[in-house]
């Protein structure tokens, strides 16, 4: 491993001499590949929707396209309104909830740039003025809207309305509450239901392991078929625009002055989704002052700080262009891509600026003191990018397609990072390097002012780190036992630790979305969706009075053992024992499925010809699929993983009754909350195998670069302890892992073992020159300390800065992230010398003392 590592440093010594002998032919080159990729960002497609996040051939996804196949989309809107009157009967009411619901079907709206033809995706409109009311003429069904065409104004006939409404078994808490202070309207849209033409049909996606799948997704009894229907997915900008057309509309003064609205649904979620993509934006600017400052303090060179600004800046578009080669699409953890671009790919830039400058300091001239840097800094900074390569691309291996493309992109950036540090950079250094190749001072006027008002810190901080050693070498063990606690306790943490996904997380306390949520779970029939898709295989099946009484049964026993989740349960069951009983002179006792086939088949005749719309929305024409609507409040995964698994036994148990008549019955559950928890599981499996790997492959990387296990050891050690915290602060807490603090302790890992092979990779080139270990952590601290704790400052303020979004998720990411690092800072600082000076390690100094020293791979 010697042999290699010192062959790769003198190749990357040689490389930086070659480079800056062919500058311009070097600059050329890269600025052409720019040029070529660059043009690629304007095909980056963003797919922030939940069926983002599986393969095309997911047995969750399969059903929840062949669902939307049969009976349209279920990515609708709710709006729930309160009009300032408090009757969602009286005549204002109506009038305005009718004229709503005809302006959103009105198909455009006029705006001062001409016709917006957004409305176009909806569908339908269900609300109190159309909701559909079934009455019988002799043996006839006739289906009318509850208020029709022209509001009364008479009171008598808008209480004649009230009091139909009241007695439709589905009516209340659908379109009123129960105190009739709200009312509902249910924007169905035609999102992820909209067929790919032939020629736009891809098949480059990859099936995931069935089995695996099936194990964990248990309740969804789907195999993936090869006539599955294909949709195409939902751009956030069409969401977007549907959004803004509907706020049109609710915003004019007719509506707005008597209405007050609460309004859920990804159509507006997408708002907020466009807020916070201004609001990193933000983010990332106050990231960059950071940054520029801390380069300056370090360098006090505009040189020193416009290279690394410019290699994260040709990091990014690069990243970004190759995720389109690779057929990737932006999603919201996207965003932590570009953070990370933004941290880690300065990393190889401070050190390699940073060597050069220690050895110009130190009397060599440009060209050799960039060779020295490289040589020294070169392989060291391949090491970490590869460790944090490796902790990144561990979150490949999720089933989860966001999470994986995160992966890929994340790995792409940091490998990108490392090219350009390495075979760019010295050109631009050729061109304008921080110290003249003469030495003279080639500061200017407006450096040398800032100079003065900003002094220069670093003797004294050096000074300060300088003080790190004699205090460690004092109680070595009194620097140990504080860390091994902090580990226990995180481990324990850990160990309580669970997934759970929330709607209302992606929102702080007091946000209108959230608030709306709330409000809709209190006052209406709950804020999700979710549907029960049943496939007979056989025509008429429904016609079977055995089958509506095993739908009945379900819907019964989730109303009743899920009281706490379902709010409502609706199928052609409740349509047919309303037409039953209105058939049959209106008896109560005749509110119940027929008991004859004949009968019942009779029923539904007679019903589709009444609203065959309606009935389209509940069963398909061949009566061979039925969907059965249920209406939930908002809970997190975790509880709604148990209650989807025990509703899997309820159906797997209902349908047993019927499995002789019908053999190739297929029953799923899909719908978004379905897909949630598909997404929850995964959470789990992926967060301990990719953890779990990077340990693994991470370890075994530093055991063949530092060929010893004790060095091994000492140089995983601290980089556990800020990977667990995390967790560990989660579990005590009481705080589930989302989606992304879940994907902290990879990359942590990833990040904080570079600081670590910087400084073990120092200490043993110092230890391996005399066998003194307390001259040689000294030197060590001397040569390495500042690069390593301004590069940890730089990536823990990268990552700090998040902490002031107004997303949890995302605020969450920054706090955690900010103090694992600087935990993994402490961690190199104090804790990786005392296990040294305890275990006494000097890379078996006796045997190798005569040979040449390892090649030193750190920077100053």
């Amino acid at each position: 491993m010697n042999t290699l590592l010192n062959g790769l440093s003198t190749f990357l010594a040689r490389a930086s001499n070659v480079i800056r002998q062919r500058k311009y032919l070097v600059t050329v080159i890269f600025a052409g590949l720019t040029a070529l990729l660059f043009q690629n960002l304007s095909q980056l497609k963003f797919d922030f929707t939940i069926d983002g996040w599986f393969d095309k051939n997911d047995p969750t996804f399969v059903a929840y396209n062949e669902f939307n196949a049969q009976f349209g989309s279920q990515d609708g809107v709710l709006i729930v309104y309160k009009p300032i009157d408090g009757d969602v009967f009286s005549e204002a009411s109506l009038k305005a909830a009718k004229g709503i619901r005809d302006e959103l079907l009105g198909g455009f709206i006029e705006t001062k740039d001409g016709k917006d033809f957004a409305l176009s995706h909806i569908v339908d409109v269900k609300s109190l003025v159309n909701a559909p009311v079934l009455t019988a003429r002799g043996d006839v069904l006739v289906s009318r809207p509850l208020v029709g065409d022209a509001v009364p104004s008479d009171k008598s006939e808008l209480e004649t309305i009230r009091a139909l409404a009241q007695e439709q078994p589905e009516f209340e808490l659908q379109y009123f509450s129960k105190d009739m202070k709200y009312g509902g309207i249910y924007i169905k849209t035609d999102f992820g239901a909209v067929p790919f033409e032939e020629d736009e049909l891809l098949v480059t996606d990859t099936n995931p392991d069935k089995d695996m799948i099936m194990e964990n997704m248990d309740y969804v009894q789907e195999d993936s078929r090869e006539d599955t229907p294909r949709f195409k997915p939902t751009d956030v900008a069409e969401y977007y625009a549907l959004n803004e057309s509907i706020k049109h509309i609710l915003a004019k003064p007719e509506y707005a002055e008597h209405f007050e609205y609460f309004k859920v649904g990804n159509t507006i979620d997408s708002e907020n989704q466009a807020k916070i993509g201004k609001e990193m934006g933000m983010l990332y600017l106050m990231a960059l002052v950071i940054m520029i400052v801390l380069l300056w303090l370090l360098f006090r060179s505009f040189s020193g700080v416009f290279w690394p600004l410019l290699i994260i800046v040709l990091t990014a578009i690069w990243t970004l262009a190759l995720a389109v080669q690779f057929g990737l699409s932006a999603t919201p953890l996207t965003i932590c891509v570009v953070l990370l671009i933004l941290t880690i790919g300065m990393a190889d830039a401070v050190h390699i600026i940073s060597g050069y400058l220690y050895f110009r300091r130190e009397g060599e001239e440009h060209g050799k003191a960039l060779e020295l840097s490289y040589k020294k800094a070169g392989v060291a900074c391949f090491l970490t990018s590869l460790t944090t390569m490796v902790g990144l691309m561990s979150l490949s291996f999720s089933y989860m397609v966001p999470i994986k493309g995160f992966a890929i992109m994340s790995t792409t950036g940091v490998g990108v990072a490392f090219i350009l540090t390495i075979f760019l950079l010295p050109a631009m250094l050729e061109f304008w390097a921080p110290v003249s190749k003469s030495g003279k001072d080639r500061s200017n006027s407006v450096s040398r002012v800032i100079g003065r008002m900003i002094p220069n810190f670093a003797p004294f901080f050096q000074t300060q780190l300088n003080k790190v050693i004699p205090l460690v070498e004092k109680a070595p063990v009194f620097y140990v036992i504080p860390f091994v606690m902090l580990f226990v306790v995180c481990l324990y943490g850990s160990t309580k630790i669970h997934a759970d996904y929330n709607l209302t997380d992606a929102y702080a306390e007091g946000a209108r979305f959230r608030q709306s949520i709330e409000l809709i779970d209190d006052k209406m029939a709950g804020s999700g969706r979710i549907s029960v898709y049943f496939d007979l295989d056989q025509e008429n099946a429904i016609h079977d009075p055995k089958v509506l009484k095993v739908i009945e049964g379900l819907q019964q026993k989730f109303e009743t053992d899920y009281s706490e989740y379902v709010v409502t349960t609706s199928s052609i069951v409740d349509v047919v024992k309303d037409a039953n009983q209105k058939l049959n002179g209106g008896g109560k006792d005749m509110y119940k499925i027929p008991e004859s086939k004949s009968a019942l088949s009779q029923t539904l005749f007679l019903f589709n010809i009444a609203d065959p719309d309606e009935r389209a929305t509940m069963v398909d024409e061949y009566y061979r699929k039925a969907s059965v609507l249920v209406t939930v409040r908002n809970y997190g995964s975790y509880a709604y993983t148990d209650v989807f698994k025990r509703m899997k036994k309820d159906i797997d148990a209902a349908t047993a009754s019927i499995s002789n008549d019908y053999p190739k019955a297929q029953v799923s559950v899909t719908g978004f909350f379905a897909m949630g928890m598909r997404v929850a599981q995964y959470v789990i499996v992926t967060q301990l195998e990719s953890y779990g790997l990077a340990i693994l492959v991470i370890s075994i990387i530093l055991l063949l670069v530092f060929s010893s296990l004790k060095a091994g050891v000492i140089s995983l050690i601290p980089n556990l302890i800020p990977s667990f915290i995390p967790l560990g602060i989660l579990g005590i807490m009481g705080t589930p892992l989302d989606f992304y603090t879940m994907m902290l302790a990879p990359i942590v890992i990833g990040i904080s073992v570079d600081d670590t092979i910087h400084f073990i990779t120092q200490y043993r080139k110092e230890v391996l020159i005399d066998g003194n270990i307390h001259r040689a952590l000294k030197s060590t601290i001397n040569e390495c300390g500042q690069a390593v704790v301004f590069t940890s400052l730089i990536l823990g303020l990268g990552f700090g800065i998040m902490a002031t979004s107004s997303m949890p998720g995302y605020a969450n990411l920054g706090k955690f992230g900010f103090i694992c690092i600087f935990t993994g800072l402490l961690n190199d600082l104090f804790l990786t010398p005392a296990l040294i000076l305890l275990t006494k390690m000097r890379f078996n100094y006796k045997e190798t003392v005569e040979q040449e020293p390892v090649t030193d791979m750190v920077s100053a």
